[in-house]
């Protein structure tokens, strides 16, 4: 089946519209896995038009209140889930 460019242009604004309208986290793309990438991303997105919660995540193991490990019941792993990343800056003299 082949789409013409105003049947593709239309289903990519519908997409684009069904994402906007989620709340489920979804990843940008590997090619911004980079925090540095991601952060060039995000200002260039806030200048250019429409966005939406913008943030860098990243997957790692979920823990407790505790600071301990959350597992799953079922296969008694250590959960992994999207948590806040936070740039670290070092003070190298």
């Amino acid at each position: 089946m082949e789409l013409t460019l105003a049947e593709w242009n239309e289903a990519v604004e519908q997409q684009a519209a069904k994402i906007m309208a989620s709340e489920k986290v979804k990843q940008l793309s590997h090619l911004f896995d980079a925090p540095q990438y991601a952060q060039q991303f995000i200002e260039l997105a806030r200048k250019s038009g429409q966005c939406r919660d913008l943030r860098i995540r990243a997957k790692c193991e979920l823990t407790d209140s505790k600071g301990n490990p959350a597992i799953n019941p079922k296969t008694k792993l250590p959960r992994i889930g999207w948590t806040e990343y936070h740039h670290a800056t070092s003070s190298a003299a």
